[in-house]
């Protein structure tokens, strides 16, 4: 479907150049802004008298076959997009081809290597102290106490 796709975006290039250089060898019909400040000259054409009449033929078919073009390429491209991709097996690892050499591989020995003793973790003591995380969160203070006006002993009460 994809080939299919690609020639007819190549037609539909290809029809579209076709159609700027068909219209573009037309005389004007009415004779447009020229004809309205008195130029637009005689009605000699280099192809003769009746070059509009082939002229406009040839118009409306590259016209046509243009419409159908991208009609055909609308339909193609949302089957291409609509298909579901398969994903293949990846037997090889992924490669980044910008990565430099030898980064990112890490050489594989068989775990208990005499010659590696660091390839398995060391246990943990039994008498060692739970390790504590690097940071640990504040402790959130306690909300103060709003002060509310207390009664003085001293003064009386207010009204009386």
């Amino acid at each position: 479907m994809s080939f299919l796709f690609t020639i007819l975006t190549l037609l539909f290039f290809v029809t579209a150049v076709a159609l700027v250089l068909i219209i573009l060898v037309q005389r004007p019909q009415g004779g447009g802004l020229s004809g309205a400040f008195g130029g637009g000259g005689g009605t000699d054409t280099a192809f003769g008298g009746r070059t509009g009449d082939a002229l406009t033929v040839a118009t409306i078919t590259a016209f046509g076959i243009y419409l159908l073009l991208a009609i055909g390429l609308n339909i193609t491209g949302n089957i291409i997009r609509s298909t579901p991709v398969e994903p293949v097996a990846d037997t090889a690892p992924a490669t980044d081809p910008l990565a430099a050499p030898g980064a990112g591989l890490e050489p594989t020995l068989p775990s208990g290597d005499a010659a590696n003793p660091a390839t398995e973790p060391a246990p943990a003591p039994a008498d060692a102290a739970p390790t504590v995380p690097a940071e640990t969160p504040a402790p959130v203070p306690a909300p103060a106490p709003t002060d509310t006006p207390a009664a003085d002993p001293a003064t009386p009460p207010a009204g009386g």
